[in-house]
């Protein structure tokens, strides 16, 4: 299967500008990351408190070293408790302790919380900037990519990125209890604590491959989750075909072999997961051990050190477990963000021009020209087309229709502004529409293309969706002039009724010419009809003729088409071959010229058998 262009390739584990790109943003997160971090130096403090704490109660039920440093331990924190009036009693000291313990327990809230609020601001931040770039994209760019993997980006990749903050915030969290800890225990004993230390990060060198393979493991992911979703989302998109081609089987097929490849990526990940934490809790395991032996064996340490060394160690090993799972999810995860991240940088960098804010769309008044224009796609052999020069007059109705591929659709592009010449200039009333002037422009612009475009919501709402503050009476115009009126009428709920996913409830017919009521309702300069009965019956095709004629006159329309019996009535018809214009005229100049390319598609088509064809 082939991938988008924008696909960014994996990261690798020497990718260096991915992760310290990652920890950047997260920083640049400067009021969330220091509360986070103030939250979680207090979290860290409370632990020493509460580990402190444990000394004296050791001493009261008469566990006590007084020489060593658990018993000078002892003495400081029974200073410290009298200073406060507390005795150093059982119950006054545990009363202490459940005191800290609430308090470290709101601390904790506090600093999820804080957690929280950062992992899903920079998640919605990502996706804010992700979905304005995708937006603000070059048609040309947009229109050669898959929409399933920007989809894929902004849901799935995006919420990978939330869950390798999520793991980045823990490690954090685990590191500064690890220092905690580990403080203590050199309080105890610096020679031991150096030792387990040295042990457990030789233990966790030991791991880097495992690391390594977390990180690949977390691409391979990524990739199959992009194509699980891009397989289900054209398949669905093309049930109705699937269905009349019999091809149900054939698809569950395609993408039961797809879900198996993110299963069996997912499990590979997982796995790795699982083997490195139990590596770890072996190596931990062996670690204690020996530290218990040569504690009590080599060094003779007291029973009350040994016992809040093993009682530190005991939540030393957790947290670094902790840490170094998280680690590996962190990486696992992390392919995700540089995925994210090259394609707001692909789109963004394929951004249009945007628009100056004192731009103002022209009025047409006059007349649309294109001179001498040439456009060619990017990696095309050939120009869609050349050296083009014609004009489209106010309130007239312009036809443009060809064979397919002549570039038809290529000129409502440019028309739309959505394409810029490669050659040659669009001009509206002899003002020549630059790249930035061509968003203000399309505000006066009605399009109804082929494919129609409805929202799965009420017929009044996808009106709406074109103007917001169109009135009633608006509404209702727009539907008369779009010959809609009466079929909206008869609908259970009326103009209320839900139309259901693309307008599925709806007449072909139907559901064209509510795009046009659609289009009306803007009240446009221009008026593009895009091949929009291409694929309607006649008697459709007839109703949308004549909707098209209650305006003719009083709009400057544009009908694109290679129907021929679809422009009898335009004012002017020009003919493209090969990406030039051939010919242009009324229909009754054209038709007179029986060498002409007009008289050999309208012969092709069999349009001029009637009567009246000929004038």
């Amino acid at each position: 299967m082939t991938h988008d262009v924008v696909r960014a390739p994996a990261v690798t584990p020497s990718d260096s500008v991915g992760m310290g790109a990652f920890l950047r943003a997260i920083v640049a997160q400067r009021v969330h990351a220091v509360r986070v971090l103030i939250l979680t130096v207090i979290l860290a403090s409370t632990e020493w408190i509460g580990l402190f704490l444990i000394v004296p109660l050791l001493a009261v039920v008469g566990l006590r070293d007084a020489d060593g440093p658990a018993g000078r331990m002892a003495d400081v924190v029974t200073m410290l408790l009298g200073r406060l009036s507390i005795p150093a009693t059982l119950p006054a000291v545990l009363a202490v302790f459940l005191v800290l313990v609430s308090a470290r327990a709101a601390v904790q809230r506090l600093e999820t919380s804080a957690t929280s609020a950062l992992e899903n601001d920079f998640v919605l931040a990502l996706r804010t900037r992700g979905y304005a770039a995708i937006l603000r994209t070059k048609w040309e760019f947009f229109s050669r990519q898959r929409g399933s993997y920007f989809l894929h980006i902004l849901t799935s990749e995006s919420a990978k990125v939330g869950f390798a903050t999520y793991q980045l915030l823990r490690i954090v969290v685990s590191v500064a209890l690890t220092l905690v800890y580990l403080a203590l225990a050199i309080r105890i004993s610096p020679a031991m604590t150096a030792l387990a230390s040295t042990a457990g990060v030789v233990l966790l060198v030991s791991l880097r491959r495992k690391n390594t393979e977390a990180l690949a493991a977390g691409a391979e992911v990524s990739s199959a989750d992009a194509d699980l979703q891009s397989v289900a989302h054209e398949q669905l998109m093309g049930m109705k075909t699937a269905r009349s081609y019999g091809t149900e089987e054939r698809n569950a097929r395609i993408f039961d072999a797809h879900a198996r490849n993110l299963a069996a990526a997912s499990s590979r990940a997982e796995v790795n997961l699982a083997t490195s934490s139990a590596l770890l809790s072996v190596g931990s395991a062996l670690l204690l051990a020996a530290f218990v032996y040569v504690s009590v064996a080599v060094l003779s340490l007291p029973t009350t050190a040994v016992l809040l060394l093993l009682l530190v160690f005991s939540r030393i090993i957790p947290r670094v477990s902790d840490a170094q799972t998280s680690y590996q999810q962190f990486l696992g995860a992390l392919p995700a963000y540089g995925h994210v991240m090259r394609t707001i940088a692909a789109c963004e960098a394929a951004a249009e021009e945007p628009a100056l804010a004192s731009t103002v769309a022209p009025a047409l008044t006059r007349a649309v020209t294109l001179t001498g224009v040439t456009f060619r796609y990017t990696d095309a052999m050939a120009p869609a087309l050349s050296d083009i020069s014609l004009e489209i007059r106010a309130n007239e109705t312009t036809a443009i229709v060809g064979p397919s591929g002549a570039g038809k659709s290529t000129i409502a592009d440019l028309l739309l502004g959505i394409l810029t010449p490669c050659a040659g200039v669009l001009q509206v009333d002899g003002r020549t529409m630059t790249a930035a002037e061509c968003r203000p422009w399309r505000t006066r612009i009605g399009f109804v293309p082929q494919e129609t475009f409805l929202l799965h919501d009420s017929v009044r709402a996808n009106l709406l969706w074109a103007r917001p503050d169109a009135s009633e009476d608006a509404l209702r115009e727009a539907l008369s002039h779009a010959a809609a009126q009466e079929f909206v009428d008869r609908l259970p709920h009326g103009i209320d009724t839900r139309i259901g996913d693309r307008g599925v409830l709806l007449s072909g017919g139907e559901r064209q010419r509510l795009a046009l009521a659609r289009a009306l309702l803007r009240a446009p300069d221009l008026l593009i009809l895009d091949e929009a009965t291409s694929a309607l019956d006649s008697e459709n095709e007839q109703r949308i003729h004549e909707a098209i004629s209650r305006v003719h006159g009083r709009l400057t329309i544009v009908i694109i088409t290679h129907r021929l019996s679809a422009v009898r009535d335009a004012d002017t018809i020009h003919v493209l071959d090969g990406g030039r214009v051939v010919q242009s005229g009324p229909w009754n100049e054209l038709v007179q010229n029986q060498s002409g390319r007009f008289w050999s598609l309208c012969m092709a088509q069999g349009v001029l058998g009637a009567p009246d064809a000929l004038g």
